[in-house]
């Protein structure tokens, strides 16, 4: 995640390159370097790959990392990398005209996939999955999204299924002899005391409880209950979307009564997330929404500078009243590969590269990756020429960070992201952050997440577009968006949920309840 932008986990944009190395001499060390091709007798499959980066520089069509693949794999991989803004109608003018790579990345299942997918421009997968080791790998919820009428077209990336939770000052709770709080209510009154107060003690009104900006984010994130997820079912027993269910409700009157105290971002309706972010990082506010993988480093030590005694902790979720507690949990994937329909006929050509795509998604424990283990090593290119190691971390050498085998083991990794055995073994407060005391605070997440995330909660809609859905899903919810804004801001009465519940019904919300519905059910009996 970008500096301030905290509301996208993992964007597409946002790429750390490994790299690339030698003896020194330009020569191939020989170090894991498998089967010679040569020797063998025979030639190198060739395999065409396309991918997308968010780069003005990308990896060159030949070189170093290419050459290690060929005499590793006896492969040439035929690469070609696109600028993400243009990747989408690249893509499309390929798929149309029947000259598809065999290899092709993909950000997600939308529309678009849907319908390649049903013309037989993707190869279906069904029968590799239990053959690779890092196929296997992956969680039950995350390939029940990526089902085309029951069939699996796409391999996921790995990513983290961790999702947004709230954090807070908690050195302000200890100045005001305040508790964590364990439900709405009370946070909603810790929000008030914030904003009354004085909790960072400079004698001004000068602070508040909740970062709010436009489209009501954060969302107070305090668990798969109160969540955008289909969590919750009608009375006619039919999943709805939790926007306009009841742990919704109870949210939105949490923020009204904040905001009629003044506890809440006051011109919220058209503020941005970055101007929120600002706004807790500046130590205006103190409750806002934190994550294990991708925090800002920058902007947490400028906190800690301005304001020495500031403690960020992370808020543990709530015991909703169906006595579930956990999150609901994230995509898990981040981004997807494909492989064309055209090599159906093929099967040696798919082994070969379902063999390599296995091997870049290995999971390498974080402690082992080091040069001695030689996969790691290997990936990166050898130590002493394309990184080297810095306090216990590889450490990329400039100028060979863009031809690395890394990036052509045809699936796209930002930056080294094998298939984790689950989230907590990526050590995200270690792994990824440098300073001691973004550490010890990403650390007070994943410990949290730990004990308190009993029951993560699989959304049953993921991957799944109704003919509605595409048709009115941002009308429905800049309608419903909308309203609740008002709500919030006093304009409309929070005692008209259930008025305006019907009123996004009668506007297309009911139809689409009812084909996700059928849609759910449909899949799964197809399984």
């Amino acid at each position: 995640m970008k500096a301030r932008n905290v509301g996208i986990v993992l964007s597409l944009s946002t790429m750390v390159l490994a790299a690339a190395c030698s003896d020194g001499k330009g020569n191939e060390t020989g170090k894991n370097a498998g089967t010679n091709p040569e020797a063998t007798g025979k030639a190198a499959i060739d395999i065409s790959f396309m991918s997308f980066m968010a780069l003005d520089v990308f990896p060159p069509s030949q070189g170093r990392g290419l050459d290690m693949i060929k005499e590793k794999f006896q492969a040439n991989i035929k690469s070609q990398f696109i600028p993400v803004a243009d990747y989408g109608d690249k893509a499309s003018v390929l798929i149309a005209s029947g000259d598809v790579p065999d290899v092709l990345s993909w950000g997600g299942i939308e529309s678009t996939f849907i319908k390649y997918a049903r013309q037989g421009a993707f190869l279906p997968l069904d029968d590799y999955i239990d053959k690779y080791e890092s196929l296997k790998a992956v969680p039950k919820h995350v390939w029940d999204q990526l089902r085309v009428d029951g069939k699996i077209y796409s391999i996921p990336s790995y990513g983290s299924s961790h999702v947004f939770t709230m954090i807070i000052r908690q050195d302000w709770l200890d100045k005001l002899n305040l508790k964590m709080p364990t439900n709405y209510e009370e946070l909603k009154k810790v929000a008030i005391a914030f904003a009354k107060n004085d909790p960072d003690g400079n004698q001004k009104n000068d602070t508040i409880g909740f970062s709010l900006y436009a489209n009501i984010g954060p969302e107070a994130p305090a668990g798969a209950y109160w969540s955008k997820a289909w969590y919750h079912k009608d009375a006619q027993g039919q999943y709805i979307p939790g926007i306009v269910g009841p742990g919704r409700k109870e949210v939105i009157q949490m923020y009204a009564d904040a905001y009629a105290e003044g506890a809440v971002t006051k011109d919220f309706a058209v503020a941005t997330i970055d101007n929120a972010y600002k706004e807790f990082y500046s130590g205006k506010s103190g409750i806002f929404l934190g994550t294990p993988r991708g925090m800002s480093e920058p902007d947490y030590l400028a906190l800690l500078k301005a304001q020495p005694n500031a403690v960020v902790a992370s808020v543990p979720y709530f015991a909703a009243p169906d006595g579930s507690q956990g999150s609901a949990l994230g995509m898990g994937y981040n981004g997807l590969t494909v492989l064309s329909g055209k090599l159906k006929d093929q099967p040696e050509k798919i082994e070969k590269i379902l063999e390599i795509m296995d091997f870049g998604r290995k999971w390498i424990p974080v402690s082992d990756r080091t040069p001695q283990n030689k996969d790691f090593d290997w990936l990166y290119g050898n130590e002493g020429v394309g990184y080297t190691m810095e306090n216990g971390k590889a450490v990329l050498k400039k100028g060979y960070e863009k031809d690395a085998p890394l990036h052509y083991m045809l699936q796209r990794h930002e930056p080294y992201t094998p298939w984790a055995p689950n989230d907590a073994a990526n050590q995200y407060s270690t792994s990824q952050y440098d300073s001691k005391d973004m550490q010890q605070f990403i650390a007070k997440i994943e410990e949290m997440e730990k004990t308190y995330n009993k029951t993560p909660y699989a959304d049953p809609s993921r991957g799944i577009i109704t003919e509605t859905q595409a048709k009115k899903e941002l009308e429905l919810n800049e309608f419903i968006i909308g309203e609740q804004i008002k709500m919030i801001s006093g304009a409309r009465p929070v005692s008209e949920w259930d008025k305006m519940v019907d009123e996004w019904k009668a506007r297309g919300g009911a139809d689409w309840i009812k084909e996700m519905n059928a849609a759910i059910n449909e899949r799964k009996g197809s399984k």
